[in-house]
């Protein structure tokens, strides 16, 4: 169950005309800029979440005696996300930031133009929080932004076009309004795309005034989607009518049909009250927002992780066995054998007959074309002695036979995330944002290749490194397999985190190529490399690598400046964004 509190926290203040700035306050009120910037006060001081406080104009004041001596004694409270109701506002994709726009990573929000200038000579976050909204048009013709701890408002004709809003005082204001609510809400279980669901909503009425069921003041019950998803992608429910007048102290429970979003992602649903045709959480009535996940099954990965051919001097078959039993199969199904824990099972390629001879525990050889397949038993990972220290892999393998390369090849065919774990290209010591920018570059990558490989007929999608493979050479994600997952989670946890996210440039997945070390600018894929212009592949200044010198080829992600980046606060959409131009993020599963 999610729940979410009625808002009203602050309803014990009595509204104190004559009230003086309390000693406490003085000082840091001084410093900001006086009345002129904090607004008048409001209250006389008052215990709130076992702080002093006190209500101006357009900020709440609370004091940190914990930090006594530093410019934190005082902090303003979030009063913009309590007066909003916890209303969700659209965000917006990263991009690089100007000196007139500046794109905020914490709330993927931005703040622009005569915004930006004030919010920086008021402190930036300092006295107003991070920005919870992008500029939004309210009556009267006002464009307003939302942060963290107050307003600002723009209007032409105003002696003083912007503004800090009276928010303190919208607030006090709209305790006396009669309005209340608290909300309990089952979870939405992951649903496929375009399913049809519902969500079942008991609101109880915990304000002063009777909701009516009907006539100009009617109250409704409605959800809006609340995420930075395509609004396209998904419809929202039309507001369900109140079959009866709900008196202070009942409640409410309905199910609202909701048609889920046609493509996958992590969507969230927002229900909220509305009056007259305004939701309630513009009123400071706080309304709860609950996960609604669309999935589509993880996809596989095929995996080259071993080449038996001339070119792979002294590798002249692949040696496979398993933590706890196996079973080999020709590819018509046929089981050849099965094979105990630690059992292994020998398989050469027979150039004349283009075969493969296949050596039992027990000293059988059989002789088969086409594919042979090895899957393990339930919970047994399988083993490759030929891939030092004798690796060991999640998923099932398969050996095939490529006559135009006189090669055969052992293949790994596993879910996309378990591979995407196995990959070495990042440490797990790495910050987290770095880990979750590196998750959805590796994903990108590989789903992109995956995706051209198999339109091609390949036998495989990628190589696991080219030291084993050197036939078909590439310059594929180095994978080692379950190996990795032994050296620490944080990397299968970020995946988990970024589950299906690619990165895209208008509507399709591009090639995430990222590299070890830029020195102060990257490199554009056309420069380096030739063929048609990637937009998204364009060189950038990077100055996480000043001074230091290229290692890697130098187009796409620099991956110790993500790991600098992260440490110093960037969330990973934003180091992504820093670095390939122009990318959405969209999520294929």
């Amino acid at each position: 169950m999610v729940a979410a509190p009625a808002a009203r926290v602050l309803a014990e203040i009595t509204a104190a005309t004559d009230a003086a700035i309390d000693p406490l306050f003085t000082d840091f009120v001084d410093r900001v800029g006086g009345v002129k910037v904090v607004g008048n006060p409001l209250s006389e001081r008052f215990e709130r979440n076992g702080r002093s406080a006190q209500l101006f104009a357009n900020f709440l004041l609370e004091a940190w005696p914990e930090n006594a001596g530093t410019t934190y004694e005082v902090q303003p409270a979030l009063l913009g996300e309590l007066a909003s109701g916890g209303r969700y506002f659209r965000q917006i994709a990263p991009f690089r930031s100007e000196p007139t726009v500046e794109y905020i990573w914490q709330t993927r929000h931005s703040v622009r133009f005569g915004f930006l200038e004030l919010w920086k000579r008021l402190g930036r976050a300092e006295l107003l929080g991070l920005p919870i909204s992008e500029e939004v048009p309210e009556v009267g013709g006002i464009t307003a932004q939302f942060f963290q701890r107050g307003k600002l408002s723009y209007l032409a004709t105003r002696d003083v076009p912007i503004q800090i809003e009276p928010l303190g005082s919208q607030y006090l204001a709209s305790l006396s309004d009669g309005l209340d609510a608290s909300y309990t809400v089952d979870p939405i279980a992951p649903q496929s795309p375009s399913a049809a669901t519902s969500l079942r909503v008991a609101v109880a009425n915990t304000g002063d005034d009777t909701w009516a069921a009907s006539g100009d003041d009617a109250v409704t019950v409605g959800v809006r989607w609340a995420d930075s998803h395509n609004p396209s992608a998904r419809a929202t429910p039309n507001p369900l009518s109140l079959t009866d007048d709900v008196a202070p102290g009942g409640s409410i429970t309905v199910d609202i049909a909701v048609q889920m979003p046609t493509v996958p992602g992590p969507f969230r649903i927002q229900p909220d009250l509305q009056i007259g045709g305004e939701w309630f959480s513009s009123r400071a009535v706080r309304a709860p927002i609950v996960d609604a996940p669309v999935r589509l099954d993880t996809p596989d990965i095929r995996v080259g992780l071993l080449d038996i051919s001339d070119d792979n001097p002294g590798v002249d078959r692949a040696t496979i066995f398993s933590t706890a039993g196996l079973a080999i199969s020709d590819e018509g199904g046929t089981v050849l054998g099965q094979l105990g824990a630690d059992e292994r099972a020998v398989i050469r390629r027979d150039i004349p007959n283009e075969r493969h001879l296949v050596d039992l525990p027990d000293g059988t050889r059989l002789a088969t074309a086409g594919k042979v397949l090895i899957d393990p038993i339930e919970e047994s990972l399988l083993r490759l002695e030929e891939t030092a220290p004798q690796r060991t892999y999640r998923g099932t393998m398969e050996f095939a036979w490529l006559p135009s390369y006189q090669s055969a090849w052992l293949v790994n065919t596993l879910p996309m995330d378990d591979y995407l774990s196995g990959l070495v290209e990042q440490n797990d010591t790495i910050p987290w944002e770095a880990l979750r920018a590196s998750a959805i570059a590796f994903r990108t990558y590989a789903y992109t290749v995956r995706a051209e490989r198999r339109a091609r007929n390949n036998l495989f999608d990628v190589a696991a490194s080219t030291r084993h493979t050197p036939t078909l050479y590439t310059r594929d994600q180095v994978y080692h397999g379950y190996a990795r997952e032994l050296s620490g989670t944080r990397l299968r946890e970020a995946i988990h985190d970024t589950r299906g996210c690619v990165l895209t440039y208008e509507g399709r997945t591009i090639h995430a190529v990222y590299f070890s070390r830029a020195d102060g600018r990257t490199r554009s894929w056309h420069t380096q490399w030739g063929g048609q212009l990637k937009p998204w592949a364009v060189a950038v200044d990077d100055p996480y690598s000043r001074g230091q010198t290229l290692l890697g080829h130098g187009i796409g992600l620099p991956l110790r400046s993500a790991n600098a980046m992260a440490a110093a606060g960037a969330n990973g959409e934003q180091i992504l964004a820093s670095y390939y131009t122009g990318v959405d993020f969209e999520h294929v599963y």
